[in-house]
């Protein structure tokens, strides 16, 4: 069986879950959660793990790991309702936590989807790395930004309220004075998703186009490990 979209009854169950947040309500409801939106969240991961891994061949095989559970961990959030409304794949390593990865992501919700990659939760020893290879190389790091924001990403980060580097470049501003950052496209409705979608064929070829920035990104993780044999931009 080979993927070929998603079906209406996949957004259906995540718009109504959201209202029938508990757990009577999902275990009466859980073949239409595994019909509808796990297996073929599964299978669109399954087929996409082979260009995954030509970005990052270190990426986490396990389906499993890659695609996100329904099942919110609720120990140490305010918020504690059981399930989640959206669902998600995420190309990460193995044994690291979303928060702490430099992830490949896909997304979808009830009203939209979106796709992208990025560091979530990046730590400071990382921030000051990225932030000295990029004043190190200016134009080769906006050579890398600028083709991506022409095929239509945005830059997704929390920009510090005060300006950490008044002397830097005008240019260099938004991509420095951040605390964390990440590439991505989002997308309002989901009729494109439906079968039969092209969003498998899409994917494989924006992942294409991710690579050359999650490389530099990478690239400043291996610096900061020890590893000299880290990607270059």
């Amino acid at each position: 069986m080979s993927f070929n979209g998603f079906y209406k009854e996949t957004f259906e169950f995540l718009f109504e879950i959201a209202f029938n947040n508990n757990v009577e309500w999902f275990n009466e409801n859980r073949s239409r959660y595994e019909r509808f939106v796990r297996d073929p969240m599964r299978l669109l991961a399954s087929e996409l793990m082979e260009d995954a891994l030509r970005v990052d061949p270190n990426f986490n095989r396990s389906l499993t790991t890659s695609v996100s559970r329904i099942r919110r961990d609720t120990r140490f959030t305010y918020d504690k309702s059981p399930f989640r409304n959206h669902m998600w794949i995420g190309y990460r390593y193995p044994k690291t936590r979303i928060s702490e990865s430099s992830m490949i992501y896909f997304e979808i919700t009830p009203e939209g989807y979106s796709y992208g990659f990025g560091l979530y939760s990046a730590t400071a020893e990382f921030m000051a790395a990225y932030r000295k290879r990029l004043l190190a190389d200016p134009q080769g790091f906006l050579k890398l930004a600028r083709a991506l924001e022409k095929k239509g990403y945005s830059l997704n980060a929390e920009s510090y309220k005060r300006d950490r580097h008044p002397d830097a470049p005008a240019e260099l501003k938004p991509y420095l004075n951040v605390k964390y950052f990440g590439w991505g496209k989002r997308f309002s409705g989901v009729s494109e998703l439906i079968a039969p979608s092209d969003i498998e064929q899409r994917l494989r070829s924006e992942m294409k186009a991710m690579k050359p920035m999650y490389d530099f990104i990478r690239s400043v993780q291996s610096s900061l490990q020890g590893d000299e044999g880290g990607l270059e931009v």
